[in-house]
């Protein structure tokens, strides 16, 4: 059995996650499509997964653990979970980089709704790569994220505890 998925790297946004257009089940796939002169305005780091970056056209930068690692085609690096990471694009041509991890044995995805099949990622919003220090638009932005995100896990937590209340109160005594 297979799955195919074409795709134009000329109409992709910054990101996407082919999972389920491929049904992925195993391996976390990320299709990076930095345009000229972006970068990510954050680091992230990951619980569980180690992830490999392969670049497929252009040429960039990946900050690892505060090191700047020059990239061209063909390159391929692997970063450990626990190291914070951010990709920049500084040229004038597109950065197109595949970004592959695999599942760890605890099994993934967390959130089944979530757009990606590895959802252990950990933003942190406060660290702004060295492409971006002193911007205050992207420190506002990152601010902006870091309330949304926090929102987002409240909700999360209420509808848990709610599902976790009803289930009590249906429980015979």
């Amino acid at each position: 059995m297979f799955n195919k998925f074409s795709i134009d790297w000329d109409k992709l946004p910054p990101l996407t996650s082919p999972r389920r257009d491929l049904g992925l089940t195993g391996v976390a796939l990320g299709l990076i499509n930095l345009p000229p002169r972006q970068g990510y305005t954050f680091t992230h780091t990951h619980r569980e997964q180690e992830e490999v970056y392969m670049v497929i056209e252009g040429r960039g930068e990946l900050l690892v653990d505060g090191e700047t690692l020059p990239l061209q085609p063909g390159d391929l690096v692997r970063v450990a979970p626990a190291s914070k990471r951010a990709l920049n694009n500084p040229g004038d041509a597109p950065l197109r980089v595949i970004c592959a991890g695999g599942v760890p044995a605890a099994g993934y995805p967390k959130n089944p709704e979530g757009r990606y099949l590895i959802d252990d990622g950990i933003p942190d919003y406060d660290d702004i790569p060295p492409w971006y220090h002193g911007d205050e638009q992207v420190r506002l932005r990152n601010q902006e994220l870091k309330i949304r995100l926090q929102r987002s896990l409240e909700r999360r937590a209420g509808k848990t505890s709610l599902k976790n209340s009803e289930s009590r109160d249906q429980e015979p005594e």
